[in-house]
């Protein structure tokens, strides 16, 4: 089995705005990762929500997936990472994707195309590179689940992946989302206006102020 954790914990800051909860096309970031993640074959999606828990909850249907609290997001990703590894220890997943929240543009295809690198050898990580460099989401096999959770957390899950370069795989993927934060407010224009370009009908609430 494989779960996804989705890392939505952050205050947002720099954003002035929660992201999970910005639109991109017609469903808020959240929703969009949660569904990819779902149609790519994740049988089990956790989302790690932090101060924004309240808004977010009331503001999207988040009763298929398992939602964990991180009381102290100042810590980094990593320490909202170690909180969904902890809801999967005892239970038969074989990997763990790890997507952070302002990547919502990530295509279902390069998530299958991860995943179909995975299930060929078994590889201890596998992450996407574009245009020759590596980006997220990042696969991590069950190997390497006690390695994450002893990791520094000023270092965060990096200190794993750079520790061995002989057990991680890329795979080409042609999208750049891969390699784009959208944690800005200007990231955020950029990205809907590229939506905009393609003809898709984006609706951001709220948008954040420059």
């Amino acid at each position: 089995m494989l779960a996804a954790i989705i890392l939505a914990a952050g205050a947002s800051e720099r954003m002035g705005h929660p992201k999970a909860l910005l639109h991109y096309r017609d469903k808020t970031f959240l929703e969009t990762i949660v569904e990819a993640c779902g149609a790519a074959g994740f049988a089990r999606r956790i989302v790690i929500l932090g101060p924004d828990e309240d808004k977010v909850l009331a503001g999207i249907d988040l009763r298929d997936v398992t939602v964990v609290q991180n009381p102290e997001p100042s810590t980094g990703p990593l320490a909202s990472l170690h909180l969904g590894l902890e809801e999967i220890l005892n239970h038969p997943v074989e990997a763990v994707l790890v997507w952070h929240v302002d990547r919502p543009h990530v295509s279902v295809a390069t998530i299958q195309a991860l995943v179909a690198r995975f299930e060929q050898g078994k590889p201890v990580i596998v992450l996407p590179e574009h245009a020759g460099w590596r980006g997220h989401p990042v696969l991590f096999s069950r190997l390497v689940f006690e390695e994450l959770l002893s990791a520094p957390l000023g270092e965060g899950a990096r200190a794993v992946v750079n520790a061995d370069p002989s057990r991680v795989a890329t795979v080409a993927v042609d999208d750049p989302a891969v390699v784009e934060d959208v944690d800005t407010p200007e990231a955020y224009r950029d990205l809907l206006r590229r939506v905009d370009r393609s003809d898709a009908s984006p609706r951001p609430p709220e948008s954040p102020q420059p």
